[in-house]
């Protein structure tokens, strides 16, 4: 009688835990074990165990293993509880049926559903094991879908799935699909966004950090939490903070899906376009004020800027911006008689000619903005001396005035197309327009309807971001300006366009608030 020594093995993915209790390992080991019982020709040589992965592939270590004692001839045989333990991917199972059992003259058991190749190799060969296998692919695939959509379901609730927190946060103890925050790391978060608001660029915040000898996301968990990430980063570097700089999480919204796999049976993970996140707003407390989220969103990704050969941004970069061509300007620099002169030229202009130079020197633009910029500022003091002297000024009564203004405005705009709607209808009937412009211009009116309508619904149901005070916050303590830095520039101007005549344009932060109380002082004025 031949001598068989066999590899038992047992396979059980995540996905089957607490769900199939015939499949738990323990089961698993049972069956084999009352099945061997009374076969004196086999004997166990090790049993092989994949506690926690997936069957769609064969990227197992368990698996790795018994195939190299396979190789080896440690073993010349195998078995199983069932075919679905084995795995769940059609091609790969049916390759190591029809070509690895006979190729190594393995015997292969599969106990459920009576396969021996020694016992009856015909069997081996047959339409039902493939059948089978194909039955388990299909379960897989199908597991992998209900798994998916009730992920994608638990996410959009606003339930966080993430394995670890997000730098800054904890899971709260009570809801592990909830975040609270980690005191000691939110203080380095908002360390990093006051550098980043002061001008500092990603480089100088990156040295600061770890001149301070600040600890790493990954070397603090490991060090507070004995919480092990996949890599340990010891010190900063410009991937780390760009993760933390451009996580909205912070500001109180939760952002997942940003990864998935492609498919059940290819484990790749691959990025999701950023208009395919999950995103669920105001769902924990935030770290970051969503204002300063999104000034540092400008200054260091949406600009487009530069740094300087210090690795320092330079005051202008990113804002100062051709008024043809909307492009940014360079900053260039030349030296005459020991002096050196600084100017900004188009950027279209420099590399393709396709626009003109609007040329400009840094010294005339420091003095245009530096006046329109106290004049404004004085404007705005003159208002804020206004409302805090006034004893009449009431912040509520001002919100629902600017938001009856505004309804008002969004009134007159769909009258307005809603009177042109009309008007082409009479230009089609007369035969002045096509039909297909007909069809077309009333399209774009009520797409405009369409979205001054739901603008109008928010406003009623105080969804919108009305009109307040806060912004007048800013300037507090804040007077004449004589020197321009670039944390002033940020604070206080969204664009400056400069065009071929060195004429400046400056779009202000704030204009629209400020416009808001003028017309609202004025409707105040009427009424005594």
């Amino acid at each position: 009688m031949k001598k068989w020594i066999l590899g038992e093995y047992q396979r059980l993915s995540a996905d089957e835990y607490g769900v199939e209790e015939s499949n738990s390992i323990v089961n698993q080991r049972k069956i084999i074990k009352y099945y061997l019982s009374d076969k004196k020709d086999i004997k166990i040589y090790k049993c092989y165990v994949d506690d926690g992965y997936t069957g769609t592939d064969f990227n197992r270590p368990g698996f790795k293993q018994m195939m190299k004692d396979i190789e080896s001839g440690k073993i010349n045989g195998v078995i199983i509880k069932d075919l679905s333990r084995l795995g769940r991917n059609y091609i790969q199972v049916d390759n190591f049926i029809e070509e690895i059992v006979p190729y190594y003259n393995l015997r292969f058991i599969s106990v459920n559903d009576n396969v021996d190749s020694y016992i009856n190799p015909d069997f081996m060969s047959s339409l039902e094991i493939p059948f089978k296998s194909l039955m388990n692919e299909g379960y897989a695939k199908d597991t992998s879908k209900k798994m998916r959509s009730s992920l994608i379901a638990t996410k959009k609730s606003g339930d966080y799935v993430g394995k670890y927190a997000p730098f800054g946060y904890l899971k709260d103890k009570d809801d592990c699909h909830k975040l609270v925050i980690d005191e000691d790391a939110a203080k380095v978060v908002k360390k990093i966004f006051n550098l980043a608001l002061k001008g500092k660029s990603k480089q100088e915040i990156i040295e600061e950090l770890n001149r301070k000898n600040i600890l790493t996301p990954s070397v603090y968990l490991l060090e507070r939490y004995d919480i092990r990430v996949s890599k340990i980063g010891k010190v900063w570097n410009t991937k780390m903070l760009d993760s933390i700089l451009k996580n909205k999480m912070y500001i109180g919204s939760l952002v997942q899906g940003k990864r998935t796999r492609i498919s059940h049976k290819i484990h790749n993970i691959v990025r999701v376009p950023e208009e395919e996140w999950i995103v669920t707003e105001d769902i924990h407390q935030p770290i970051i004020k969503e204002r300063i989220f999104e000034q540092v969103q400008n200054v260091l990704y949406n600009r487009n800027v530069k740094v300087n050969d210090e690795n320092k941004l330079n005051k202008y970069s990113g804002f100062v911006k051709c008024s043809e061509c909307k492009n940014n300007l360079y900053r260039m620099t030349r030296n005459k008689k020991n002096r050196k002169i600084v100017y900004y030229y188009c950027g279209t202009y420099m590399n393709t000619k396709n626009c003109n130079k609007h040329y400009i020197l840094e010294k005339e633009l420091d003095e245009i903005v530096i006046e329109s910029l106290n004049k404004f500022l004085e404007l705005v003091c003159d208002v804020k001396y206004i409302i805090d002297t006034s004893i009449s000024f009431s912040s509520i009564e001002y919100n629902d005035e600017i938001k009856k203004m505004k309804i008002i405005e969004i009134e007159k705009e769909l009258k307005k197309y809603k009177e042109l709607i009309n008007e082409i209808l009479i230009d089609y009937k007369m035969d002045i327009i096509t039909q297909q412009d007909y069809e077309e211009f009333k399209e774009n009116y009520l797409y405009e309807i369409n979205k001054l309508n739901i603008e109008k619904e928010e406003l009623n149901n105080n969804k919108s971001m009305l009109s307040n005070l806060d912004w007048l916050k800013n300037f507090k303590d804040l007077e004449k300006i004589d020197i321009l830095d670039r944390n002033i520039i940020n604070e206080f101007i969204d664009n400056i366009f400069v065009d071929d005549n060195k004429n400046v344009e400056i779009s202000f932060k704030y204009k629209e608030q400020y416009d808001n109380i003028i017309k609202y002082l004025k409707i105040k004025k009427n009424m005594l």
